[in-house]
């Protein structure tokens, strides 16, 4: 790594110059690099536990207590190549336990509320993967025995997104099946916006996040599918092979609404969640779960 300064004088000629301390770093990877930096300035950003609680942001009652890290905030991050985007621009990312190809359809955002736009298209430099290296605690992970939410589901046979499941089954361009499912959606359904879309919350979000979450830990999560719906919410879908045996997905796809809310600020009465299979979909408004009584009695 070698570092040196670049002076510039003033546009017009007159006023003061501006000076700009450069460091270059010798690296074919530059993401890793990019990394680094993020883990190090996201440790330094000041964060204050939110009076709100869990209660409180199910009632759409929170306020976004702290912007959204934003690396170009503390400098211009230049790698030496760049890859141009296509109508669908792509990102692996390392996370654990293996690999998530986040795909985003870029042109579909321009119907999105601004946070959730912004958030999206920040994902690709400025996603904190290191919390997704370092915790094993993942909203595919909590069970309704941990999370004692009521939660009104409902059970359908024809909704939209069940033709498009089951369309997808000729579809074999990659070796997973959720990955072909989820690049069919994007090439074929006009209301699909994005695939593997990372989000996160840590324990400083909201105030009972320990007791209500059982740990400190960092939750994080992968959307399956996220889309625009008839009805103008947001989609926030998991896909499940056998989606009618399933006993906690629901559990999992609300806390996926939960992040995309504490990452946007947008509320949850914004999202509709579901899962579904090729022959049912199970659907339900974030907005509506409570805590049962025992997720409200503290230590129980």
């Amino acid at each position: 790594m070698s570092a040196f300064e670049v002076v510039l004088p003033p546009p017009d000629g007159t006023g003061r110059t501006t000076a700009y301390l450069c460091l270059a770093v010798d690296s074919s990877q530059p993401e890793r690099v990019r990394d680094a930096l993020k883990e190090r300035l996201w440790r330094t950003r000041p964060m204050t536990l939110t009076p709100a609680t869990f209660s409180d942001l199910l009632q759409g009652q929170h306020a976004k207590p702290l912007r959204e890290f934003r690396l170009e905030e503390y400098g211009l991050f230049l790698p030496s190549r760049t890859r141009k985007s296509a109508a669908i621009r792509t990102h692996s990312f390392e996370h654990r336990p293996a690999f998530y190809r986040y795909r985003l359809a870029l042109a579909r955002t321009a119907r999105l509320p601004a946070p959730m736009a912004d958030y999206l298209h920040a994902l690709f430099t400025n996603c904190p993967n290191h919390l997704f290296r370092e915790t094993v605690f993942r909203a595919s992970g909590v069970s309704r025995h941990r999370l004692r939410l009521e939660i009104p589901l409902t059970r359908t046979a024809d909704h939209g997104i069940i033709a498009w499941a089951g369309r997808s089954r000729s579809f074999r361009d990659l070796s997973s099946r959720h990955e072909n499912l989820q690049k069919y959606f994007l090439e074929h359904d006009p209301a699909t916006i994005a695939c593997e879309v990372p989000v996160w919350t840590e324990s400083w979000e909201f105030a009972d996040y320990p007791r209500i979450l059982e740990t400190c830990d960092p939750l994080t999560g992968h959307i399956d599918v996220l889309r625009h719906e008839d009805d103008g919410l947001l989609g926030v879908w998991d896909y499940k092979p056998h989606a009618a045996a399933e006993r906690d997905a629901h559990i999992q796809v609300f806390l996926y609404a939960l992040m995309l809310s504490l990452r946007t600020g947008l509320p949850l009465a914004a999202f509709l969640c579901g899962y579904f299979d090729e022959k049912d979909a199970y659907l339900f408004r974030p907005a509506q779960a409570r805590l049962t009584q025992e997720g409200l009695t503290p230590g129980s």
